[in-house]
């Protein structure tokens, strides 16, 4: 008898009432899943699973995963290493412990945890971890002039969070003009430089999306200018499948200048194209899994010099589900598994 309130392991795409499992049943279906080689999750579909049972398939999704690997950044952010895939403050709070537990260490938005962030993470040392902050006066609706904006909210993120530093701040959205980016000389950098200052944040960073209709520069023009200034540190990008070859050569060209390259909207962008690609997600050794397939042609694009061209990548993880296929795009057991070799 279940003494506990069952949920779903994955979410559901319709109404259809979902069964509890008795120990037996639980055991048999974990143990079918974990010898099938498809996705632990995806075999719990249907279920409605009590705390102790999703803690135990959380436990063997995670020994099938194995570690995300990590990766040195470059001199100009002080050779810190960080997983192939970061921590968004979007995923589930479940979701926490176990991308801990998966060795990723990078928190994106993490001033936007609110009043405290997570336990999972507020009891770990703050220098055994990295998080960025992505500040919102360059957002839409702000006023990307407002110097004082960019500030308050960095020290005001601080004190909720009780972070004491974000590693990077970077200007959400970015700029869509050169005029507005004006060679680097704006209200968000100012504001960088009085908070890092204060020590406050270390990096300098842009989250740059590439919106026409909102009459931005186009997305090249925008990085280049951005690599030109010699500030920016990490930059955030629209990097997929469906980028275009003109795109993807800015972004080698930011990561040879020594800029960290976080690739996002990884599977919104190119799921689509992905999807569509029979062919591409078998190179990948991940058909049928277009999460997986989209992280693993990013992460392994190699530029001229034979080095990677983004770092990692950003991908909301919205169950565990998405989690067991997005990590195992990079994580080392989950590729042998696959005949995929990860390329870091």
């Amino acid at each position: 008898m279940h003494t506990q309130d069952p949920t779903p392991l994955v979410a559901q795409g319709d109404a259809t009432p979902l069964r509890t499992l008795n120990r037996r049943e639980f055991v048999r279906v974990l143990g079918e899943a974990t010898v099938s080689g498809g996705l632990i999750a995806g075999a719990f579909a249907g279920y409605a699973l009590t705390s102790a049972q999703r803690a135990e398939a959380a436990e063997a999704i995670l020994d099938r995963i194995g570690k995300v690997p990590k990766v040195k950044l470059s001199k100009r952010l002080g050779n810190i290493e960080i997983a192939r895939i970061a921590i968004c403050r979007d995923d589930p709070p479940e979701l926490i412990g176990p991308c801990l537990a998966a060795g990723m260490n990078f928190i994106h938005k993490a001033g936007y945890f609110g009043r405290g962030v997570p336990p999972e993470i507020a009891r770990l040392p703050r220098e055994s971890f990295y998080c960025d902050t992505t500040v919102d006066n360059t957002s839409p609706g702000g006023d990307p002039n407002d110097e004082e904006a960019a500030y308050r909210q960095v020290v005001n993120e601080l004190e909720q969070t009780g972070l004491r530093y974000f590693d990077i701040m970077r200007a959400h959205f970015g700029w869509r003009s050169l005029a507005s980016f004006n060679k680097g000389d704006n209200a968000s950098y100012r504001a960088f430089k009085r908070l890092k200052r204060e020590g406050k944040v270390r990096y300098f960073g842009v989250s740059q999306h590439a919106a026409p209709r909102e009459r931005y520069e186009t997305y090249a023009t925008m990085i280049e200018a951005q690599i030109e200034s010699g500030l920016i540190d990490s930059m955030q990008v629209w990097f997929s499948y469906a980028s275009t070859p003109d795109e993807i050569a800015i972004f080698e060209k930011a990561h040879n200048a020594g800029i960290a390259i976080t690739a996002m909207k990884t599977v919104m962008h190119g799921g689509g194209k992905m999807r569509s690609d029979a062919a591409k997600m078998a190179e990948l050794k991940a058909p049928g899994m277009m999460g997986r397939a989209c992280l693993r042609y990013v992460l392994g694009l190699k530029g001229a010099n034979g080095g990677r061209i983004a770092d990692c990548c950003v991908s909301a993880l919205r169950n565990f589900d998405m989690f067991e296929e997005n990590l195992g795009a990079v994580a080392t057991r989950t590729a042998a598994l696959d005949g995929f070799e990860v390329s870091v």
